[in-house]
């Protein structure tokens, strides 16, 4: 033998035979401790190596995994170890093979036969793995595993099917173990783990009244069924070296449970420890090196409190390898990102399988939340049948969406005369849907909801309509936090626009006609979402409420009232209480309503509201949950006011899903993650280059324009550099009085300095030539934008708030960008600030990322 110079031996008969054979290719795999390392010389024409998923149960209870990954060497062919001694290895009575493991950290290296000349070694833990190197052909022993395991999850690679090989149904390795159900001395449910040796056994009970009460523990127990644990698949790069497979399942339980006791070290039976990182904690037994525990500090408040994973190959659950009579699997893997950078393509298969496997055994469980109030009838199916599709793109149905816009004149008509919105619209509203068959807020409620989905595949998809957009108007329809397709949103919007046109029906509504813009929009919405199967819809009102294009739904899950100020005065009133009296509208009979704290006038119009419906109203107080360690972006009272409103009725969904948190439990990882990683774009938003940052806020009106100017005062209180202000609101003629809040709000309160150095009015136009779809607005008056009369307004009005500014005037959104650009210039990096409008805020975004949609 010789070594080389990294230090793995290698036999020389066998490099001498391959070299002159043809040319080699060395492997090297390692595993977590690094006390095993070992090499594979394989003939390049042999490359990719075929590897195979075991599912039998020696190999599941000899690995703690699911099943076993192993790639098998021809006959005399074997790894070469740096220190073969530091394997461990196990012979089971009767067996033909050994199992060898790393006897430190108990990571699985493969089997071997008695004579030591058949080798199969996991591709796993393989430093050199690639789609160049292993492959993965088969299932093998699938007939094995009760239920199927991961062979009923992992079906394709990309488009392939992965094939199943079984020995005959007569052999004694085929036979399906059957584990018998056990009770505990107190005639309770347990489940037992027993490692494949048997060094190592416990049992666990269900979720019991201790572990229900307890604010921590009861964090572990399925939001589904309170008699079952959580439980998911692992795909961490730590998981994989320590236990040698891809993935390895664990299910969450506490110590409290487990049968006889175990402490915090982890002692039970022949099992064996290894701490693989500050605070983290792993069992094997040292026996059969079947992994058994993983543990870490901060699932452990307490001794008795402690939690921690429990590998699933090891239950011996009567209904099958996945244990699902006792556990509740999460849809989306763990560490899915580390899954993927090492074998993206069986990550991909893993992830849409378990999504796919979740959703089919679910399914007859699941709710579906009709809060449209639109069944599937005759009606529903007739007009479907009549709206066929065509070939139309989407700027086709941009061109035919825009024809529906208000133009500015009979706006401005009916403004004089003094038209609102009353109960004429939403019965023609009614009319067109029986022809069918707030912000921050609903986006905290979509990404709780998606965390949910992601995790427990309920619900099975979450809709969300908002408005206006930023860029594309795809945006304002959501499936799943994403905006719909162009190719989707051409299709639902030329079956309803057709549908409509089509229609002959004079009951209500002229035949052929169809609904203004947005109303179109709110009513291509449902059919997205209907047409889609999602389970539940979140959306947020236009103007108002009362007399919204939304309000048709006639019994929701919940409605949610955030903070009210004044805002589209024409529509609903010049005071808090008109307004007020619109967007309390949405409040139903007898559905449940929420609100957080407003101004008292505004406060008592929302109670008479309810009152008269017969609702169930309740006022929330910001959640103390969210002083607990949630990060909210950004960290001001007004949005902790929405995060409180958004649990409410994220709450009230879930309930209806049958998944409802415990009331008063502590927020579950879905619920913070959902929360901090919420993405309200153009809402506080801070985007830097080089030598200058965004400030970006979509407040348009007195108060929020005046909470986002302390927003930006306070971001850039410490910075030295060049302060630009660019604003816009072009369809209100007292926005001009909005610039005396925003002065005294962003004020720097340094003797001599302006508020801004540099301000900027311009339009909404993102580019003077430009002819984009999205952007094109009717209802402006075309003369006002071409002389620039709103913005020299503006610049006259800031002129005397603040003599020192240098103001100008400018006719587009991507004008006004290149001027602020021209101040990245020094040492000091520029500080600019937008706010005023959404559509200005989308024209800044699109140039600043040169997106299509957001």
């Amino acid at each position: 033998m010789t070594q080389d110079n990294d230090g793995t031996v290698a036999h020389e008969d066998q490099k001498s035979t391959a070299q002159a054979a043809e040319k080699t290719r060395t492997l090297r795999a390692e595993c977590l401790c690094g006390k095993v390392r070992m090499s594979l010389e394989v003939p390049v024409s042999r490359l990719p190596v075929v590897a195979y998923l075991c599912h039998c149960s020696k190999c599941r209870y000899g690995t703690g995994s699911p099943c076993i990954f192993h790639t098998m060497l021809p006959e005399g062919t074997r790894p070469s170890f740096v220190d073969e001694s530091s394997l461990g290895s196990y012979l089971a009575p009767g067996a033909k093979y050994s199992y060898e493991f790393c006897s430190t950290c108990g990571c699985h290296i493969g089997g071997v036969s008695i004579d030591r000349k058949i080798w199969t070694v996991t591709p796993s833990i393989f430093k050199d793995y690639g789609p160049d190197t292993f492959q993965i052909r088969n299932h093998v022993f699938s007939s094995s595993a009760k239920g199927g395991g991961l062979s009923s999850i992992v079906t394709h690679m990309g488009d392939q099917p992965i094939n199943s090989w079984n020995p005959d149904p007569n052999d004694e390795t085929a036979k399906l173990v059957e584990c018998e159900p056990e009770v505990g001395p107190d005639g309770s449910d347990r489940l037992r783990a027993r490692c494949w040796c048997g060094g190592v056994s416990f049992t666990v009970s269900r979720p019991t009244t201790e572990v229900l009460d307890d604010t921590f523990m009861s964090r572990f127990v399925s939001p589904r069924d309170p008699r079952k644990w959580k439980a998911v698949i692992d795909a961490c790069d730590d998981c994989r070296l320590v236990t040698g497979t891809h993935v390895i399942g664990w299910a969450f339980v506490p110590l409290a449970v487990c049968e006889p006791a175990i402490g915090v070290d982890l002692a039970i039976g022949t099992s064996q420890t290894y701490a693989s990182s500050d605070g983290v904690l792993r069992s094997f037994c040292r026996v059969c090196g079947a992994t058994v525990f993983f543990s870490c500090k901060r699932r452990q408040p307490s001794e008795k409190q402690a939690v921690v994973d429990l590998a699933i190959g090891i239950l011996r659950a009567p209904d099958g390898v996945m244990a699902e009579d006792w556990l509740t699997w999460r849809a989306r893997p763990s560490f899915a990102d580390s899954g993927l950078r090492f074998d993206r393509e069986f990550a991909e298969a893993l992830n849409s399988g378990m999504k796919a496997w979740i959703l089919t055994n679910w399914q007859p469980r699941m709710i579906r939340i009709r809060s449209f109030g639109l069944g599937r009838g005759p009606v529903h199916h007739q007009f479907r049948r009549a709206m066929a599709s065509s070939a139309r793109s989407y700027n086709d149905a941009l061109d035919a969406l825009n024809s529906l816009q208000t133009p500015f004149a009979v706006i401005e008509a009916r403004r004089k005369a003094g038209e609102r919105p009353d109960e004429a619209s939403l019965e023609e509203m009614r009319c067109y849907l029986r022809r069918l068959g707030k912000g921050s807020t609903c986006a905290y409620v979509d990404s709780i909801l998606g965390r949910y989905r992601q995790a427990y595949g309920v619900p099975r998809s979450v809709g969300l309509f908002t408005s206006p957009h930023l860029v594309a108007v795809r945006e304002r329809i959501r499936i799943d936090s994403k905006p719909i397709s162009e190719d989707m949103f051409a299709k639902y919007f030329f079956q309803v626009y057709d549908g409509l046109g089509a229609s002959t029906d004079d009951s209500c509504v002229p035949p052929g006609s169809r609904p203004i813009y947005s109303r179109f929009l709110t009513l291509m919405s449902w059919h997205v979402f209907l047409s889609e199967r999602v389970d539940v819809a979140v959306y947020e009102t236009g103007v108002g409420g009362a007399f919204d294009a939304t309000n048709v739904i006639e019994s929701p899950v919940a409605a949610g009232i955030s903070t009210i100020g004044i805002d589209h005065t024409f529509a609903l009133g010049d005071t808090l209480k008109q307004i007020a009296w619109h967007k309390a509208g949405i409040i139903k009979t007898g559905r449940p309503a929420f609100t957080i704290s407003q101004a008292p006038e505004a406060a008592e119009v929302i109670r008479q509201r309810a009152a008269e419906k017969g609702a169930v109203l309740k006022k929330l107080d910001v959640d103390a949950r969210l002083l607990d360690g949630v990060r909210i972006r950004p960290d001001v009272d007004f949005q902790r006011k929405n995060a409180t409103l958004a649990i409410a009725l994220a709450e009230q969904a879930l309930d209806k899903l049958g998944m409802a948190p415990k009331p008063g439990a502590a927020l579950t990882p879905e619920f913070i993650d959902g929360l901090e990683q919420t993405e309200i774009r153009g809402r506080c938003e801070v985007k830097a280059e080089d030598g200058l940052t965004w400030y970006i806020d979509g407040a348009h009106t007195p108060d929020s324009l005046e909470v986002s100017s302390k927003w930006f005062a306070n971001e850039t209180a410490d910075c030295p550099g060049p302060r630009i202000f660019i604003f816009n609101q072009q369809s209100r003629s007292e926005a001009v009085d909005f610039l005396n809040a925003i002065h005294a709000a962003a004020s720097r309160h340094r003797v001599g300095k302006p508020c801004f150095d540099h301000v900027v009015f311009c339009t909404n136009v993102t580019h003077a030539s430009s002819n984009r779809r999205d952007f094109f607005n009717r209802q402006v008056d075309p003369d006002s934008i071409d002389k620039l009369t709103v913005q020299r307004r503006f610049a006259q009005r800031w002129a005397e708030l603040d003599p020192a500014a240098q103001v100008v005037v400018l006719p587009s959104v991507a004008e006004a960008i290149g001027h602020a650009r021209q101040f990245a210039v020094g040492g000091e990096t520029a500080l600019a600030y937008v706010t005023g409008s959404l559509h200005l805020v989308g024209g800044v975004l699109s140039i600043l990322e040169e997106a299509d949609a957001l």
